[in-house]
């Protein structure tokens, strides 16, 4: 259960086809031991490096050191309880652990601790926006979303929940530029582009819903190009982000100032937002999986005032971590680079892996 909020501040995602039946992730790790065991090690793993990123960004603060304690203590208390009894509260799922992640950093006082993360790498991705955009616009249309998908890939990379890619980032050894250049070539794991580009050439989308990630390169350089061009083809365009943090992934707050900055330098994205076109909206979320039976009411909203025919769930943790096996009454893309041994192993793949999963609208 999500720690910041109460039940009724959610609702099932309208679009979901059997919500009784839904489970956020594929795997119930308290029927899985060999599962179970590795996401404890690997959440213990990244413990380390999440509080000293934490020592880093409240330098300076009374009691550091005791709250440091205090968050590696009850995450650690947490780990050793659901190793020792996997079962105990029923169903157990990653989203589960992500959250008692977040209960043991609230309990000592830090919140958003990727913060100066974050800002640093937008600050980097909004530099390469007007060459990125002025690359895609020279573009044919068939071209031009082809390069735009590759972008969403390579701006996935920035991921400080993923310990292949966290120390990339610590030591600045990764640029969009660079990612790009290396993406694996098709066919990628899962390739259902071709599946998905003729539908779009066709003008079949009218309005979109993308759940979007992580800040950086990731929203900057990657989802805001893709919304860009879908808004362009006629299609109107919802954004969906965290309501509160969660590693580096992209807040609601963050997302309307970075849209709003994007705004003034394009004319696409500032008519979009003037007539109503494109809207941030919160999720209600605060994981970097999502539990699309638990989205904010707002959200609903927005939903309910359109007839929404594409939904994109972006990055390992909403599409394959979590929501792997969901089904929408929609047209569905669910694209992630991976960047986890497990979730590698578990899709048939390995590490930097693209995955550009493409499902029609249930029972088409």
């Amino acid at each position: 259960m999500s720690m910041t909020k109460s039940e009724h501040h959610f609702q099932p995602l309208p679009m979901l086809c059997n919500p009784e039946g839904y489970t956020a992730c594929p795997i119930d790790l308290s029927e899985q031991s060999g599962h179970l065991g590795y996401w404890v090690h690997l959440f213990r793993s990244h413990l380390s490096k999440l509080l000293a990123e934490a020592e880093r960004r409240f330098s300076g603060e009374l009691n550091l050191k005791s709250r440091l304690d205090t968050a590696r203590r009850h995450f650690t208390q947490y780990l050793d309880s659901i190793s020792r009894q996997p079962g105990q509260h029923g169903r157990l799922e990653i989203i589960d652990i992500c959250w008692a992640r977040e209960r043991a950093l609230r309990a000592a006082q830090f919140d958003d601790v990727y913060r100066d993360a974050k800002c640093r790498e937008n600050d980097a991705a909004m530099k390469l926006w007007p060459s990125l955009i002025d690359e895609l616009d020279a573009m044919s249309e068939a071209e031009r979303m082809s390069s735009i998908i590759e972008g969403v890939f390579a701006g996935n990379i920035f991921d400080l929940g993923a310990t292949t890619t966290v120390d990339l980032f610590t030591d600045n050894n990764v640029d969009f530029i660079s990612t790009r250049q290396r993406l694996s070539p098709r066919p990628w794991l899962i390739d259902d582009l071709d599946s998905f580009l003729p539908k779009l050439a066709r003008g079949c989308y009218r309005n979109s819903l993308l759940f979007v990630d992580n800040a950086g390169c990731d929203i900057i350089l990657g989802m805001m190009p893709f919304a860009r061009e879908l808004i362009r083809r006629g299609a109107t365009v919802l954004l969906a982000a965290n309501t509160e943090p969660a590693l580096n992934d992209i807040t609601h707050r963050e997302l309307v100032v970075i849209v709003q900055e994007l705004s003034c330098r394009d004319v696409i994205l500032r008519n979009a937002l003037d007539d109503g076109r494109l809207e941030m909206v919160p999720s209600g979320n605060d994981a970097p999986l999502i539990d699309l039976s638990r989205v904010s009411c707002q959200l609903v909203q927005a939903i309910t005032r359109r007839d929404i025919d594409l939904v994109v769930l972006e990055g390992m943790g909403r599409a394959i971590e979590s929501n792997f096996h969901a089904r929408l009454t929609c047209d569905t893309i669910k694209v992630a680079m991976i960047k986890d041994e497990g979730v590698a192993d578990w899709l048939g793949g390995s590490i930097y892996d693209l995955v550009f999963r493409f499902e029609p609208a249930n029972g088409h």
